[in-house]
């Protein structure tokens, strides 16, 4: 029987250590054989492989024992329904009294565009020479 079609069969059974013994006769024989140079490199490397998805497997123990459940109650200060205190800070500003504006709105200390502009006159030729002039 041919030696490389022997070696052959051996890898594709999985018997990767016969494999390797047979193409290292036939490189002893011939070490200029790029056939068996191959099978036995793709031998060496299969015999040596990790699978990473059998290390990955989480058993039943590990799915009923997790351990970052998530508690069914919220932390302390951080629920939706009551508005946030300053607690430990004495005379504090407190987010829930924050100063408002005329209009309604929260006073941020940044100005929209196109508010509280002066009233100009109505000669534009006038008002773009002064705003050029700034």
């Amino acid at each position: 029987m041919d030696p490389f079609f022997l070696a052959m069969s051996r890898y594709k059974r999985q018997r990767y250590d016969e494999c390797i013994e047979i193409c290292g006769q036939m490189l002893d024989r011939n070490p200029y054989d790029q056939a068996a140079w191959l099978l036995k490199c793709r031998a060496l490397t299969k015999k040596s492989w990790i699978d990473d998805l059998e290390i990955d497997e989480e058993g039943v123990a590990d799915l009923l024992m997790d351990d970052n459940a998530v508690s069914n109650a919220p932390r302390p200060g951080t629920s939706f329904t009551r508005p946030l205190t300053s607690a430990g800070q004495p005379g504090g500003i407190s987010q829930v009294m924050r100063p408002m504006s005329n209009a309604g709105r929260p006073i941020t200390g940044y100005q929209r565009p196109g508010t509280n502009r002066p009233i100009t006159s109505s000669n534009s030729r006038a008002n773009l020479s002064t705003a050029l002039q700034g």
